[in-house]
């Protein structure tokens, strides 16, 4: 495994044991300056550290959200139900002057068949389970608390996938190192955009009489918001139809006949895989070197 070491300002690389990550040179040639500090990345999904990615050249890391999970939307009911919470981790460290930025982006989903859709403008693929749904990436807040989900933006045209602090955010600050990975827990909220069927109306009135013949009514009304569950669109309806006939002892004949039908959904185990991608990007105690993945000697 390789290791990036920043020295003064440039990049030397050595081969070591560990997880960290080699953070391109570009010819640029390491000095006899003192060693001041090493960087690592990676992401995971939820608090899986088995299945981790790590940069090794500063390259952006996915973690990728199961079609399994998003269709435990299905489950989803009432007309407006608690999202369904999937999570995933960042980690990493900068020795030295040394800190970590990254970015999030939701950038495909990926099928069962390997068909990848490219869905960074925030727009699921059509007829999969996430057209009709929304989900939410966002930071956790402390103890990797998944309940404050944002709001949706007001100028939300529609869009299936929305990222909160997701550009440049901060993993550890230049110069912060602590002697070891710093973890941050996020958030995927799901959701089906279920609405419902209808707004139904419901009045009840009372009327009582006193002793002294005099009348007192009172009147009182709400309503109710009908929804059916959540679901993919239908494949169409079927129409199944059975016909007999008897005849009696008396040789007289009857017959009857009925008709039915049945409404077929698509099998929803097929949704595709949604891909999140985390791109690093090293920070540095030094104004004059600029944030990224690769260090100029100044």
């Amino acid at each position: 495994m390789v290791l990036a070491s920043v020295i003064g300002g440039a990049v030397a690389c050595a081969l070591v044991s560990g997880a960290h990550a080699l953070w391109s040179v570009n010819g640029v040639e390491a000095t006899s300056s003192m060693l001041v500090g090493d960087v690592s990345f990676a992401a995971n999904p939820e608090a899986d550290t088995t299945q981790a990615t790590y940069s090794s050249a500063g390259e952006a890391v996915d973690v990728t959200l199961p079609g399994t999970a998003l269709i435990t939307v299905l489950d989803q009911t009432g007309i407006a139900p608690d999202p369904v919470i999937w999570r995933f981790q960042a980690r990493g460290f900068g020795q030295g002057i040394t800190g970590i930025d990254f970015d999030v982006a939701v950038t495909s989903q990926v099928a069962t068949d390997g068909t990848v859709i490219d869905i960074s403008d925030g727009f699921a693929g059509e007829n999969t389970l996430l057209s009709f749904s929304t989900i939410k990436v966002y930071p956790a807040a402390a103890g990797g608390d998944c309940s404050a989900v944002p709001d949706t933006p007001e100028d939300a045209d529609g869009e299936n996938v929305h990222v909160y602090d997701g550009d440049a955010h901060e993993l550890q600050a230049a110069g912060a190192y602590a002697d070891g990975e710093t973890v941050q827990d996020w958030c995927v909220a799901m959701n089906y955009n279920l609405d419902p069927d209808g707004t139904y109306l419901n009045t009840v009135s009372a009327t009582g009489a006193g002793e002294d013949g005099s009348e007192l009514t009172a009147l009182t009304e709400w309503t109710s918001a009908i929804g059916f569950p959540p679901s993919l669109n239908a494949l169409g309806e079927y129409v199944n139809s059975a016909e007999s006939t008897g005849t009696g002892q008396d040789g007289t004949e009857t017959s009857g006949s009925s008709l039915w039908s049945s409404v077929i959904y698509p099998d929803p185990s097929n949704e595709p895989d949604i891909v999140i991608s985390l791109d690093p990007a090293v920070t540095n105690v030094n104004p004059d070197v600029e944030t990224g993945d690769t260090f100029v000697k100044n």
